[in-house]
């Protein structure tokens, strides 16, 4: 029996090292409110048997169950309600060795890791890292006087992630430092930023506001 039990072993372990699975993207980035589809690939060898095969996909940092196909039929008993209604296997390409999974809708809480594990004839997974974003894009201004030739200048966007706030005058002079800048987080997850500079100018001096994404390198 322990000969046995090795030869089995060794049997399975061969089988695994034939069989990979491979993610062409392990990173993606999206935009929230947008659709998204990660993949990952498998060896078909032939025609396809759909009986054979089985898929899962998993938010694996929070071991929240996104997708299942057991031996070739969907099962969604135990998905997350996170993603109920918003989550679709593309079928019509498992035939190339291709597991599409689209996610519509994205939330900010679909940001995390996902593992993509498959069986069929072997077992390999591969994980990905998706990350989403919520440019800000509407900047209110507002310019209110507070004496003789001084002004307070005042932004305020909401986005994710959190963004820095660099204020610039018509030179490209750096003065962020003598702003005042507060974050706030809503139940929408969005950061709320307002950022105010008070400075001493003439009427035709020109300063300008920049929200910069220093997690994701965007403006």
């Amino acid at each position: 029996r322990p000969l046995f039990l090795y030869i089995f072993l060794f049997y399975w372990h061969f089988l695994n090292a034939l069989f990979t699975v491979e993610a062409p993207q392990s990173l993606l980035t999206v935009e929230r409110g947008n659709n998204v589809t990660m993949e990952c690939t498998f060896p078909v060898n032939g025609k396809l048997e759909f009986r054979d095969l089985s898929i899962s996909w998993e938010k694996k940092d929070e071991l929240k169950q996104v997708y299942v196909l057991h031996k070739g039929k969907e099962d969604f008993k135990n998905q997350h309600s996170d993603f109920k209604g918003r989550i679709k296997l593309l079928k019509e390409n498992l035939n190339l060795g291709q597991s599409l999974l689209q996610i519509t809708d994205v939330k900010l809480t679909d940001a995390g890791v996902y593992r993509c594990l498959i069986l069929y004839g072997g077992a390999d997974y591969k994980t990905i890292h998706l990350k989403v974003k919520a440019p800000y894009r509407i900047i209110n201004q507002e310019v209110v006087s507070t004496g003789h030739n001084e002004w307070k200048l005042t932004c305020q966007s909401e986005g994710y992630p959190e963004a820095e706030v660099i204020w610039e005058n018509r030179n490209y002079e750096d003065l962020s430092n003598k702003a005042n800048t507060s974050f706030e987080t809503g139940s929408d997850q969005l950061y709320h930023v307002t950022s105010t500079l008070t400075i001493k100018s003439g009427i035709d001096e020109i300063f300008k506001c920049i929200f910069r994404n220093k997690e994701l390198q965007e403006s």
